[in-house]
């Protein structure tokens, strides 16, 4: 018997039910192989320019110091070196001051990739170029005059963009000469700046292992090494972490999708079952039929699934253009074949785990039972060996997703809660069915047969619970924490923040400060506090450098950390362990560490610490571990020194001022720019929209993998009732020929799907607003204030687009003609 010919002859009567197949399998698929495609593509353009990126093959970078003459020359025996300085300052210019990231470079400035211009050139003696960004925002051109710091400056031209440490940057770039720096006066002992010095090596040097040596060499340097491998490491964390996120969402969606190719193939078996009950008498053997079978649906799951893998290509290019100004590179647009190919194994997988057990089912009814009418499906249902292949390729399913996963432990969790929520939704179908079948007696015929549709034989409402409720949890639950964050930065942030927090205030203009900011801004809340810079170097003896990897969540260990020294314990901090130092302490060198910081590190009071300090260690005891509440806004540091340690080297003083509600600080900080230009300032309401902007570009990526997971489960309802349309056609006719109107039907049905939504999306909102309580509260410790108007508005607009399409699919079943119906019997 030639299969596929039988297989080409059956589908030239159609595809019965594997639309829905090719619906939710190409949506499925698509939205895998786009959250993958993108993610690569980032990848593979951050590894290919990375040289460009960090402007050489190694950056070896100091705080608050220049190299030193023996670590100078240690660098120029590497390869060729270039040099730059890079602080934080305020522009001044004729529309306002801004914050920028000055950095002073000299004429071989990159050594590999290069500074992008919108207009103008490099600048030359008494020249700055700045970033767009500001440039545009004060309408700034070359030739135009600002100032920074000391230093009367031109515009030379504007920056596109540079290479870079990290993709994000809180303030926009500006570049002057070596020369132009120093005439800022913004380089002081003591000022808060960073020494970088790139390096060209050989072609088969390794950066990590020249980076870890130089740093050994040196352990009392405070180096840190970034390879050209790390390149744009803020950017490549983001992408990681967005990634894994929007990842295990679209494996949510292939999840769901693969309820829905599940329900197309038995309707696909369904509307089959005369065909292959016919073709068993006639000699077939089971296993040409499941060939038969297995052909059509492979060959609708192929092109559904090549369909998603089109789209998914495509999606680096078109989205990359939207993101360009959020990321440092535009993502490769060519095919990430890696990814698709990833995402066409997860199609196989989930279309083999849906097919196999309903096909099995078709092929071993009996061809008695089918040619005499019967529904029942107990004699063809396949015995347990069935399961094998199903589980089996679930099974492989989860173990590649682990295998590929950036966190593995935030995979097994999110597992964990879909097995959770997958068997509380399957729960909560179970119990609406049995419900309905206790309450079938009750209220009029219409009502009746609304309910008795939720418990007849064949009914898919367990299934749709789990397709629909996965789907509406998971937007309510991101709903609740997107809002909550945006929340905190737009309203509590702007009420509990300082205006203002300045940086790099000379110590020995205190006194001259303090006096500025009570003329301009009388009775306002000032806080200042010592400031340096220096990175840990050692803990309990073991040289950070010297480590195979820093463990997940010890911050403090990765480049410079803020310092400061206090006699008395800051406002917003409470110690844990240990205790505080006295006030008039003067004793060996004691630190307090922040505790998640400590528990990461698995440190214990009495453990040491060294931090390099200007080039000079300092090991001291971990007297406490403090709790810190970092919504207090104000100067939180995770390391801070007992005094009498720290007092004699250089160091400058940061503040924040707090005016009264509604009261300006314009007047203050162009008196600041005049009397202490060195002085640069961080207006909170422009940190906060900077953040803002990335969360709403992560919210808008969230929601739109979310929403493929409900329209795929709005595409299950729909398939399922499409399944049942013989049944519903049968249905509709008998309640006709007893006089029944098509009105009535209508609302039958009408009332079958709004009891089972409505509990859906009930339980769905409670479910998702815990999961975001959860999430906001004990992790983020944020309050949890979501917008209740759009949470609750959400799942109801689900629900009402689900019984939408609902009705408008079982259309067709309801228009079904009394004789038409009795003349096909």
């Amino acid at each position: 018997m030639n299969v596929a010919a039988l297989a080409r002859r059956d589908l030239r009567g159609g595809i019965g039910g594997l639309w829905l197949l090719l619906a939710c399998l190409t949506i499925a698929v698509a939205g895998l192989a786009s959250v993958t495609s993108l993610a690569s593509s980032i990848r593979s353009a951050l590894a290919e320019n990375s040289r460009g990126l960090l402007g050489g093959d190694l950056l070896l970078s100091t705080a608050q110091r220049s190299a030193t003459a023996e670590e100078l020359s240690a660098m120029r025996r590497l390869g060729a070196v270039a040099e730059s300085v890079t602080t934080r300052a305020n522009v001044v210019a004729p529309g306002g001051s801004a914050l920028v990231e000055l950095s002073g470079v000299g004429p071989g400035w990159p050594l590999a990739g290069r500074v992008e211009l919108d207009a103008g050139r490099m600048p030359g003696s008494g020249e700055v170029a700045l970033g767009r960004e500001l440039a545009d925002r004060f309408g700034l051109r070359p030739g135009t005059a600002v100032q920074v710091g000391f230093a009367q400056f031109r515009v030379s031209g504007v920056i596109r963009s540079l290479p870079a440490v990290s993709g994000f940057a809180l303030a926009p770039p500006a570049l002057v000469s070596p020369e132009g720096l120093r005439a800022t006066g913004l380089i002081q002992p003591g000022s808060l700046y960073t020494s970088g010095y790139r390096l060209l090596l050989l072609p088969d040097a390794d950066g990590v292992a020249v980076g870890k040596a130089f740093q050994a060499r040196f352990p009392d340097g405070g180096w840190r090494a970034t390879d050209k491998g790390d390149a744009a490491g803020g950017t490549r964390r983001f992408v990681d972490n967005v990634g894994q996120l929007l990842l295990l969402i679209a494996l949510g969606a292939l999840g769901i999708g693969g309820i829905g190719v599940a329900s197309a193939i038995a309707a696909f078996a369904a509307s089959r079952r005369s065909s292959i009950a016919v073709l068993k008498i006639l000699g077939a053997r089971r296993r040409d039929l499941a060939f038969m079978l297995g052909i059509a649906v492979a060959a609708l799951a192929g092109a559904a699934i090549l369909l998603g893998l089109a789209i998914g290509a495509l999606t680096p290019a078109i989205v990359g253009r939207a993101t360009a100004d959020l990321l440092p590179i535009q993502p490769d647009p060519s095919p990430q074949w890696g990814a698709l190919g990833l995402s066409a194994v997860f199609g196989l997988l989930i279309t083999l785990a849906a097919a196999w057990r309903p096909l099995a089912r078709a092929v071993n009814e009996r061809p008695a039972t089918v040619l005499r009418g019967d529904v029942a499906e107990a004699d063809g249902r396949p015995g347990w060996r069935s399961l094998l292949v199903p589980v089996a390729a679930v099974v492989a399913a989860a173990g590649l997703a682990l295998a590929t996963a950036a966190s593995r432990e935030l995979t097994l969790y999110a597992f964990a809660t879909a097995a959770v929520l997958t068997g509380l939704f399957a729960l909560l179908g179970w119990l609406v069915k049995r419900a309905a079948r206790l309450a079938g007696g009750r209220g009029g015929p219409v009502t009746r047969l609304g309910i008795a549709a939720l418990h007849r034989p064949g009914s898919a409402t367990v299934r749709l619970s789990i397709a629909l409720g996965l789907g509406l949890s998971l937007l309510v639950a991101l709903s609740a924490i997107g809002s909550s964050l945006s929340h905190e930065l737009r309203g509590t942030v702007p009420q509990k923040a300082p205006a203002l927090f300045m940086l790099d205030i000379p110590a020995t203009e205190e006194a001259r400060f303090r006096a500025l900011a009570a003329r301009e801004l009388p009775g306002s809340e000032l806080r200042l506090v010592p400031s340096l810079r220096g990175p840990v170097t050692a803990v309990n003896g073991q040289s950070v450098s010297a480590m195979r990897a820093i463990p997940e969540g010890a911050w403090i260990l990765r480049g410079d950390r803020g310092l400061t020294f206090a006699a008395e314990l800051p406002p917003g901090n409470r110690v844990v362990a240990g205790e505080w130092w006295p006030a008039t302490y003067r004793g060996p060198p004691l630190v307090s560490l922040d505790v998640e910081a400590g528990k990461a590190l698995n440190l214990k009071v009495g453990d040491r610490i060294t931090v390099a300090v200007l080039g000079r260690p300092i090991e001291a005891r971990i007297a406490s571990f403090r709790e810190i509440d970092w919504r207090s806004f104000g100067f939180n540091f995770a390391i801070i020194f007992a005094p009498g340690t720290l007092e004699s080297a250089p160091y400058t003083l940061m503040a924040t001022v707090a005016p009264g509600a509604g009261r300006s600080t314009a007047g203050f900080e162009r008196a600041l720019a005049a009397e202490l230009p060195m002085v640069s300032s961080i207006r909170v309401a422009e940190v906060v929209e900077r953040i803002q902007t990335i969360l709403d570009a992560m919210d808008a990526a969230i929601r739109l993998a979310t929403g493929l997971a409900i329209l795929i489960g709005v595409a299950v309802l729909a398939g399922a009732v499409a399944a049942t349309r013989a049944s519903r056609a049968r249905e509709s006719v008998l309640l006709k020929l007893v006089g029944a109107t098509r009105r009535q039907v209508l609302a039958a049905q009408l009332i079958e799907f709004g009891l089972m939504s409505g509990a859906i999306a009930l339980v769905a909102l409670l479910l998702g607003t815990a999961a975001g309580w959860a999430v906001v509260g004990p992790w983020f410790k944020l309050p949890f204030r979501p917008d209740w108007g759009s949470l609750i508005g959400l799942p109801l607009a689900g629900i009402a687009v689900a019984v939408a399409v609902a009705l408008l699919t079982a259309w067709p079943a309801l228009r079904a003609r009394p004789a038409e119906a009795l003349r096909s019997l």
